[in-house]
């Protein structure tokens, strides 16, 4: 994922937010890209078979914690428990672990950000978008967040033979939210050029996707070649 400007700080909670919720939520965004830009290249009926999984460590010892019992106890414990499982392929006890990092602080916006990409990794994409509009509601003017959705909008409305028009809909209403509250994020506009490209809007989606490119940074290199060459695609199919 892009590197990002600093988005509005959430509410406050007892709990902070940990820069690797943003890593992990990272992941499901650039997966999401990466399989709606294989659909529009390859030039296929949309899929159902998963986005790639998320990139995981071998698996790895289950996380120890600290034997004072609050420490072992408090939702930060929990939710760093959560990331290990995540990292380390156990997605089931990943989501275990984030729910009781929920179940100890339910304002907690990291343990819903991270959750809801287990979620999406299990391809469990209702479960994913109902946890990801749990975070918005607690932190409504992060960018993040609101392209995430977006993305999980815009693969249930691919599922099927025939584009999901009100899904799309939904998606690019969060995806200009987004947009609306940090023009520097790149990957809102991507999906921006997916559906753009689906609906017929040609010459939005040129925009949208040269738009990405002006603002990607180039860390996701499946990304940025998918871009290109749908950029490219467009461009002919108009005659530029």
């Amino acid at each position: 994922m892009t590197e990002q400007s600093p988005v509005p700080n959430p509410p406050e909670t007892s709990t902070p937010l940990s820069i690797g919720w943003r890593i992990a939520i990272g992941v499901i965004a650039i997966a999401i890209v990466a399989i709606l830009g294989w659909q529009l290249l390859g030039n296929r009926a949309p899929t159902t078979e998963p986005a790639a999984a998320p990139t995981v460590a071998a698996p790895s010892a289950a996380p120890t914690v600290a034997a004072n019992p609050t420490t072992a106890e408090s939702p930060e414990t929990f939710f760093q428990q959560g990331n290990e499982f995540y990292k380390s392929g156990q997605l089931d006890k990943a989501v275990s672990a984030f729910k009781k990092a929920i179940e100890k602080d339910p304002n907690y916006v990291a343990a819903y950000a991270n959750l809801g990409a287990v979620y999406y990794a299990q391809q469990n994409l209702a479960m994913a978008e109902e946890t990801y509009k749990k975070a918005i509601e607690l932190s409504p003017d992060d960018g993040d967040l609101l392209y995430n959705l977006s993305a999980i909008y815009i693969q249930e409305a691919l599922a099927g033979g025939t584009p999901d028009r009100e899904k799309l809909s939904l998606a690019a209403k969060q995806i200009d939210k987004a947009i609306s509250l940090d023009p520097n994020l790149a990957a809102p506009y991507y999906g921006r050029g997916v559906i753009k490209s689906y609906t017929g809007d040609t010459a939005g989606a040129i925009a949208d996707f040269e738009k990405f490119l002006d603002l990607d940074d180039g860390s996701d290199p499946k990304a940025t070649s998918n871009a290109t060459a749908l950029l490219k695609q467009l461009r002919a199919n108009t005659g530029q």
